[in-house]
C-alpha cells in the first residue's frame, strides 16, 4: 500500500508498504513527481491525491500505479481544478470513496463528497458542505481511516476514536452520539498522523521516525491493538515533510 511523501526538496515519492496489516518494515520507493508544489496534500484513496493551492483551489490527481507496480504514471486529467475556497479550513482529510472532512477555524466539522472519477467537477449536495459536528478545533492531529472512522489526538496526548455513521450521504449521525472513545495515550509527540485505513496508523515523531500501529477494532472503537499498542518502527529521515497514506490501502469490514 502506498504512502506519499513530499520530501525536503519538493519531490513527491511513493513509498509502497508490502505488509501494512502486519507492520513489517518493508518499503520500496519511487519518485513520481520531481516538483510537487501545493499548500496541502491529502489522500482521496485508491490512488487519488487532492491538493490545495495557495489560492484555495482544490485540485484532483490520480496515481495510476498506486499499488506500487510501476513508476510515475498519472491519470490524463490529473491537475484538474474541482473546487475553490478551501484555504480557510485548518484541517482537510480524505475519508476514501470521495468523502472529505474539513475543519473550519471555529472548530465546526464539515462533510463533502466528490462524486467524480476523472477530475470532472461533480459533487454531492451540489458541492455545498454539510456541518456534521463542532468542537474539532482543539485537536493536535486528526487522521481519517475509512468507513467514517476518525482518530484525533488531544492536547494531553490521548487518542480519541470517532465514527461518522453516514459517510456516504453526510447526515450528522455518529457512534456514541458523537462522543469520542479514548483508545490510547502518549500520542502527543507525533508531528504527523496518517492512516492506511482499517485502523492502521502511521505516526511520525519529532526526530523523523515513523511508527506503525494497528487498532484492531476500528468499526467498534474498543481499546484493542496489535502488539499490545506498541508501535513498530518503519524507518527514519522523514523530517519536515508531508506523509500522506492512501486511506483505502486497507479496508475494515
Amino acid at each position: 500500500m502506498s504512502n506519499y511523501h513530499v520530501d525536503e526538496n519538493g519531490k513527491l515519492r511513493r513509498w509502497t508498504h508490502s505488509s501494512p496489516l502486519t507492520g513489517n518494515a518493508t518499503w520500496n520507493q519511487t519518485v513520481i513527481s520531481p516538483a510537487w508544489s501545493a499548500t496541502r496534500t491529502f489522500s482521496g484513496g485508491d490512488g487519488v491525491i487532492f491538493t490545495i493551492t495557495p489560492s484555495g483551489s482544490l485540485v484532483w490527481h490520480r496515481d495510476n500505479n498506486h499499488d506500487g507496480s510501476g513508476g510515475a504514471e498519472w491519470h490524463s486529467q490529473s491537475g484538474s481544478v474541482i473546487g475553490t475556497g478551501w484555504s480557510p479550513f485548518t484541517t482537510v482529510l480524505g475519508g476514501g470513496d470521495g468523502v472529505i472532512y474539513a475543519v473550519a477555524s471555529d472548530g465546526r466539522l464539515f462533510w463533502y463528497r466528490y462524486m467524480g472519477t476523472d477530475g470532472q467537477v461533480s459533487w454531492a449536495n451540489n458541492g455545498a458542505g454539510r456541518q456534521i459536528g463542532s468542537g474539532w478545533g482543539g485537536f493536535l492531529r486528526i487522521a481519517a481511516s475509512g468507513n467514517g472512522v476518525l482518530y484525533a489526538v488531544l492536547q494531553n496526548g490521548q487518542l480519541r476514536w470517532y465514527r461518522h455513521l453516514d459517510p456516504g450521504n453526510g447526515t450528522s449521525s455518529w457512534a456514541n452520539n458523537g462522543a469520542g472513545a479514548t483508545v490510547g495515550s502518549g500520542w502527543g509527540g507525533f508531528t504527523k498522523l496518517a492512516s492506511f485505513g482499517a485502523g492502521v496508523l502511521l505516526g511520525r515523531n519529532s526526530t523523523g521516525t515513523i511508527f506503525w500501529y494497528r487498532h484492531l477494532d476500528p468499526l467498534g472503537g474498543t481499546t484493542t491493538w496489535a502488539n499490545g499498542g506498541s508501535g513498530t518502527g518503519q524507518g527514519t529521515g522523514w523530517n519536515d515533510t508531508e506523509i500522506v497514506a492512501d486511506v483505502t490501502g486497507c479496508r475494515a469490514t
